[in-house]
């Protein structure tokens, strides 16, 4: 492996790595010499790497992530772009060119963790790790998740909906600034972008979220719902007033009986059924706060999604029922004959595929289950939430804990969604 066990041995300039299939040759007269310079050069092909000392850390299977900032500069908050450098490694040697890009920290509740979540924008479109071409990713650390995969199976379950956009994701190990950091979730952004959820760049993207942060932002004018305006990333005024007016007219219709207009007219029923049930199964009532819950309007409908967040508190044995009946229009909604008939049917259809997600369950198990362990013991849990059932746990027990509480969730969402 190309790696550097003493930083003092690593100049400035990126270590250079020369593979060549020239030996020297005594025989070859005195003359010839220059030639042999010429001919062995060309023969060498330079592959510059940035240093990766594994020797306390090595291979586990997955991808492994090599990240230098700018002088070794520190990520300390969520604002700060900083410059930096991105290989990836495969077991023995780098598996990408070094990449220029920027990394800053993320998350709300996740960023006060111990193990820190990060966003990295690169200079140019990348297909990082085999996904769709893009500049920004966004690492999860999955800090109070003690299975890590969470994330995972609520996006594989998602896309056995018919939502439009899931982000994709990939497990890796990071090393920053020579240092492990171990298991993070490689993750597409929620973003408008052709790759990504591809709709019309000026289309709105609502992120409903108690972290009301955002410079342009807005509450609803009956449940006083928080909504950060995502896209347009710099909304004129009438873009502003219009779809604020949109959502308040959505209240009107669902608060004040206003029967001379029907919701179906201004929200896509469809999805707002495939969010519900993935949210449900999952059993994420993140939307209730609410958190992360998202929203897209491009010319037609307001639509759900895409969906987001899923690790912490889901996959819970103690939760029982419907977990997002009170989050954002859903108990209004639930008196809506057609939106009741929808959430049943696209139920029924998917229930075949869900029977899947078991095996999906085991397939990532088994392959992070290496990480997944050395993580735990670099990063163990603390904190004494109740929502985390499974931190004291082993990694075999926690799976099997998820894969019993999903099969339990849908036996009983069977009966709730046909049994309204």
């Amino acid at each position: 492996i190309l790696a550097c066990s003493n930083s003092q041995d690593i100049a400035e300039v990126s270590p250079i790595a020369y593979d060549t299939d020239s030996v020297d040759n005594p025989s070859v007269p005195l003359a010839d010499e220059e030639q042999l310079v010429n001919d062995t050069v060309q023969k060498i092909t330079p592959i510059a790497y940035l240093p990766l000392n594994d020797t306390e850390y090595p291979y586990a299977g997955i991808p492994r992530i090599v990240i230098e900032t700018e002088k070794h500069r520190q990520i300390l908050d969520r604002e700060t772009e900083i410059p930096a450098k991105l290989q990836v490694w495969g077991e023995n040697a780098p598996e990408s060119e070094i990449l220029d890009l920027t990394i800053r920290g993320r998350g709300n509740s996740t960023w006060n963790a111990p193990k820190k979540p990060y966003t990295i924008t690169f200079e140019t479109k990348q297909a990082f790790l085999g996904m769709n071409k893009a500049k920004k990713w966004v690492l999860l650390a999955n800090y109070f998740d003690r299975t890590l995969i969470r994330n995972a199976v609520a996006f594989e379950i998602a896309r056995k909906t018919q939502l439009e956009w899931t982000p994709s994701g990939k497990f890796v190990e990071i090393y920053l600034n020579r240092k492990f950091l171990g298991n993070y979730y490689v993750c597409e952004k929620i973003q408008i972008k052709e790759n990504r959820l591809n709709i019309s760049k000026n289309a709105y993207l609502l992120e409903f979220d108690s972290h009301y942060d955002e410079e342009y932002k807005f509450k609803s004018s009956i449940r006083e719902l928080p909504i950060n305006i995502k896209n347009p990333e710099i909304p004129s005024e009438d873009q502003q007033k219009y779809i604020q007016d949109y959502i308040d007219t959505v209240e009107k219709i669902l608060y004040a009986n206003n029967d001379s207009l029907l919701i179906e007219d201004y929200l896509d029923l469809q999805s707002f059924a495939d969010y519900l049930i993935v949210y449900e199964l999952t059993q994420n009532n993140e939307p209730v706060h609410p958190k992360s819950a998202f929203m897209y309007k491009d010319e037609g409908k307001l639509k759900a999604g895409p969906v987001w967040d899923f690790d912490w508190g889901t996959f819970n044995k103690n939760k029982k029922g419907m977990c997002n009946q009170k989050a954002l229009w859903i108990q209004k909604m639930l008196l809506n004959e057609n939106f009741k008939n929808i959430l049943k049917n696209n139920w029924n259809q998917y229930k075949k595929d869900f029977s899947q997600i078991p095996n999906f369950i085991d397939s990532l198990a088994t392959y992070i289950k290496i990480s997944n362990n050395r993580n735990i013991n670099l990063w163990p849990i603390e904190t004494n939430a109740k929502s985390i059932i499974d931190k004291d746990k082993s990694f075999d027990e926690s799976i099997f804990m998820m894969r019993k509480v999903f099969s339990n969730r849908i036996s009983e969402l069977d009966s709730i969604f046909n049994n309204p």
